[in-house]
């Protein structure tokens, strides 16, 4: 049985298929073990103690590891309708896939991106060159929480590694290298300017991102897709929190945010969803 007991994507489909998904692919993949070099080796030894530099090292690589686990699994699970036997006829709530030229389930939806339809899908992610499903919305959405997680504590450390940097007597030359910080680069270079405009950085990727898991959760909350959402659906899959949190998160969701390997059954097949494959409980009596 393949790891986590999914199916795998060929690894000639897990390349990005354009440039914009190979491009944010890229700079994804090269930014986030260099913001943990930066934060780790220059930032930590000048604002923590020696203690509390070691304690720090072991907290940002635990959310280094699960970033780039939750990452990777998101790319390699396959979560299109491939493998799937469909049926000859088109049964209620299925409709056809002309690009596919074959029926699709509820809630599945062709990308040209990937060129396949998508069970349960929920939109295609340029980051990772693949659409976010069924089976891959979990990975997705913790890689999201970590993610968060990392640049708003980024954000609060910078902060105090930079105040020194900072010159109290000149308030317009500060908002200046701190609100316009590549521009700042350009006119003034140095390693104060940097540090201004990294920091600039790790704040505006925390406000992108808790906007993006606001967006999310409130999707992941009330069991819906953002195609549903835009196109107002009237068939409603929202059948309370819990039972809405295991549809992406699985039967031991409570403990899927430890580590994205840790195995957690999600209710329902993504072809039939009259039919949860468990009910949602706190328990985890599988076990």
């Amino acid at each position: 049985m393949p790891l986590l007991g999914l199916r795998w994507r060929s690894l000639r489909l897990i390349v990005p298929r354009t440039f914009t998904d190979a491009a944010a692919c890229t700079l994804l993949s090269v930014a986030i073990p260099i913001v943990y070099w930066f934060e780790v080796f220059v930032v930590m030894p000048r604002v923590f103690n020696s203690f509390f530099h070691k304690f720090h090292i072991c907290l940002g690589t635990f959310v280094l590891l699960n970033i780039i686990t939750n990452f990777v699994v998101i790319m390699l699970i396959d979560t299109s309708t491939k493998g799937h036997i469909m049926p000859a006829t088109v049964p209620k709530g299925w409709h056809v896939c002309a690009p596919c030229e074959n029926v699709a389930p509820p809630r599945a939806r062709h990308c040209g991106s990937c060129g396949c339809c998508i069970l349960k899908r929920e939109h295609h992610c340029i980051f990772t060159g693949c659409c976010i499903g069924l089976y891959n919305h979990r990975y997705f959405f913790c890689f999201l929480v970590y993610m968060w997680l990392s640049t708003l504590y980024c954000s609060v450390v910078n902060a105090f590694f930079i105040s020194p940097y900072i010159e109290e007597d000149s308030i317009a030359w500060t908002s200046v290298r701190v609100v316009l910080p590549g521009l700042w680069l350009i006119v003034n270079p140095s390693v104060e300017t940097l540090y201004g405009f990294l920091f600039s950085l790790n704040v505006i990727g925390c406000l992108f991102l808790s906007v993006l898991l606001y967006y999310y959760t409130r999707q992941l909350l009330t069991n819906t897709t953002t195609r549903e959402r835009s196109e107002n659906s009237a068939i409603s899959y929202d059948k309370g929190t819990l039972h809405n949190i295991q549809v992406v998160l699985g039967r031991r969701w409570y403990l899927t945010w430890l580590f994205p390997l840790v195995p957690s059954t999600i209710p329902y097949d993504g072809l039939d969803w009259s039919k949860q494959l468990f009910k949602p409980t706190f328990e985890d009596k599988s076990k």
